[in-house]
């Protein structure tokens, strides 16, 4: 698998964040169909779209207008029809969290927080509108890059995503549990943390402090989903990630995420993918 890597230094100093229509990039990265993944956050602000992306096993089409939202490592295959129209705005993470003093801020964001959140977001025209002009007023500021361009930039980046999640949880109906609750926040990071070798639901919540039935219920009614299946999902996406992205064997990758035997890794897989590491290496890696 492809995988593309932030360009920290494109403007002659360290800026952790781009912006650039979608024009520049329709025959190189949107037309590329092999799997591919970034080690940044990405915002695809599309007026005009059509076809559709693959995202692993899942097909989303695309009709613009509408946001595609994608974080670090999110493998992508493109299959777009069409000349797009459009802008995108990519970062590292660190550029908003340190700023804020907030590791979670970016977690508590439904499109880039939440399990089983779509990438992507219908628009209405007034929100395409105003989305398309805060990203040109990034481009503009990037262009400019005065002393004083850091803080505006940020200040940007800022309106857009809160903008955005306000547009995505009004459109998918969700609560603003994801936003406020500190201790699924580092739930969230403790497992990003410590996925490959703590994956019991009475470890995590010894780490929180809480009891489980308090972490299961925190889990519930933020993802809908018990704990314990939250944990299976971070320990396959770590493994997806390994099979994707490197040449470790079976076996290594089933060691290095604490199953006692290869068996039992490739039992774990197939329960949650329905094929085994093997043959989805195949298929998405190839």
């Amino acid at each position: 698998m492809i995988r593309f890597d932030f360009f920290k230094n494109k403007y002659g100093k360290e800026l952790l964040i781009d912006c650039f229509n979608v024009a520049e990039i329709a025959h190189r990265s949107l037309s590329l169909q092999e799997l591919h993944a970034t080690s940044f956050y990405e915002m695809f602000f599309f007026k005009e779209v059509a076809g559709h992306i693959l995202l692993e096993d899942i097909k989303l089409e695309l009709v613009g207008p509408v946001a595609l939202l994608l974080p670090p490592a999110q493998p992508r295959q493109w299959h777009l029809q069409g000349s797009p129209e459009g802008m995108v705005v990519i970062f590292e993470g660190e550029f908003m969290e340190a700023f804020l003093k907030d590791n979670y801020f970016l977690n508590r964001l439904y499109y880039f927080g939440n399990y089983d959140a779509s990438a992507t977001l219908p628009l209405k025209e007034e929100e395409t509108n105003i989305l398309l002009e805060l990203s040109k007023n990034i481009k503009n500021e990037i262009d400019l890059l005065a002393t004083d361009s850091y803080h505006l930039l940020r200040a940007y980046l800022y309106q857009l995503l809160i903008l955005v999640n306000r547009s995505y949880t009004d459109h998918y109906q969700l609560k603003g549990n994801l936003y406020r609750n500190i201790e699924i926040l580092k739930f969230r990071e403790l497992l990003r943390q410590n996925i490959r070798m703590v994956q019991t639901v009475k470890q995590y919540a010894d780490l929180l402090g809480i009891n489980r039935n308090r972490l299961n219920h925190l889990c519930q009614e933020t993802f809908g989903k018990n704990a314990l299946a939250i944990i299976h999902d971070e320990l396959l996406k770590s493994c997806k990630g390994d099979l994707l992205t490197t040449g470790k064997t079976i076996s290594e990758i089933s060691y290095e995420h604490n199953f006692s035997a290869p068996s039992n890794f490739v039992r774990f897989f197939k329960s949650l993918t329905k094929q085994s590491p093997t043959s989805y290496r195949q298929e998405y890696a190839n």
